[in-house]
């Protein structure tokens, strides 16, 4: 975003530049566009106070925006003003500052309200929940992505992270002994480098995934309803976290294997397994590669579908032990591909615990 051309009540509408005179996120952004746009400081100062006088006036703790409180504590100030500058004799001064408090006030009501409304609950962590945390073990460094396109972090170990637009990646200046630890917000592709004695560790909200060397993706919104993590090689273990803590997880988690994603609802704390939307094959092949089957049983299809997919098909193998079928499998969409072969059968399927499950009464 452009903030060179941004006018007071414009940073007062930014949530970028809200956050960052609350949680002093983003910090070295801001010190250096003060550096760049000297011009801008009267500004800048004049939304900060005006960010710092509602937050006292509605208080750190209460959940939703008190407008009462805030206009009490708007008015407050504005006497104070007034007796101040009647006493000097600065009237002209006094209605200036009266009438920027009483306008901006106004203007950001509108763009802060969201904050107080939408607080998140105690259990959620954000962020910089996690930074605040990370920073009291070890220095840290910060990639953060403020472009239209992915972009590519090579880490010391030799893991790569694709970070997409408006992510950041926080991490040690250097590893530690036995294990590598890496902060998400928002989302990026891991190609982590295997190493069974140092695992790596994501943490992304209230979610930590653990692995030793594989490919998968993670999505943790700043403010997303949920986290999510797809694997794409290898296996990776996904747990929840209810506090802040940089340390080894005690809570159960999920195992995640390829074509495999764990979603973890953020209001209700729900962490489910199940297949991704488009599992892709798992077995490096020539494309467009098929295998034909003629008169086999229906079995030997769903046993290469497995391996092909790396997807558990669970059916009754004594109801389904006279169902014959000439088909063709291929790399193309799993889904469609049982949808034509339980047509077939006149069986049915459906998805459970990332599992496929053929229902069918046999085919005698």
């Amino acid at each position: 975003m452009n903030y060179d051309h941004f006018q007071r009540k414009d940073f007062l509408h930014n949530d970028s530049f809200v956050r960052w005179v609350l949680f002093q996120e983003n910090d070295p952004f801001w010190q250096e566009f003060l550096k760049q746009h000297p011009a801008k400081t009267n500004e800048v100062t004049q939304a900060k106070q005006l960010i710092l006088t509602v937050k006292k006036a509605e208080g750190q703790n209460m959940p939703v925006l008190n407008q009462k409180a805030v206009w009490a504590n708007i008015e407050d100030i504005i006497s104070e003003v007034k007796e101040a500058e009647e006493q000097t004799g600065a009237v002209q001064r006094f209605w200036h500052s009266m009438a920027f408090r009483w306008a901006a006030s106004l203007l950001f009501l509108a763009g802060a309200a969201w904050f107080w409304t939408v607080r998140k609950p105690d259990h959620q962590v954000s962020y910089q929940d996690l930074i605040t945390a990370a920073e009291e073990k070890s220095p840290r460094q910060e990639v953060a992505n403020n472009d239209p396109i992915t972009k590519t972090i090579h880490l010391e170990d030799g893991t790569t992270v694709h970070l997409e637009k408006g992510g950041r990646l926080s991490f040690p200046v250097h590893f530690e002994t036995k294990r590598r630890e890496v902060v998400l917000s928002g989302e990026a592709f891991f190609e982590v480098a295997e190493n069974p004695a140092k695992p790596f560790y994501v943490y992304a909200n209230e979610l930590i995934t653990r692995v030793l060397g594989t490919s998968f993706r993670i999505s943790a919104l700043e403010n997303g309803k949920q986290v999510t993590v797809k694997v794409q090689t290898g296996r990776v273990s996904v747990f929840k976290q209810n506090r802040v803590d940089i340390a080894d997880p005690e809570t159960k988690g999920l195992l995640l294997l390829p074509n495999q994603q764990a979603v973890f609802n953020r209001t209700n704390e729900a962490l489910n397994r199940s297949l991704v939307e488009v599992p892709v094959p798992i077995i490096a092949q020539s494309p467009r590669v098929k295998r034909q089957f003629e008169e086999v049983k229906v079995s030997e299809v769903f046993k290469e579908l497995e391996k092909l997919f790396g997807v558990e098909i669970r059916y009754n193998e004594d109801a389904l032990s006279d169902c014959i079928l000439t088909t063709t499998i291929s790399d193309d969409s799993l889904y469609d591909q049982l949808e034509v072969i339980c047509q077939t059968i006149g069986a049915g399927y459906k998805e459970i615990d990332a599992q496929i499950i053929i229902e069918s009464k046999g085919c005698k």
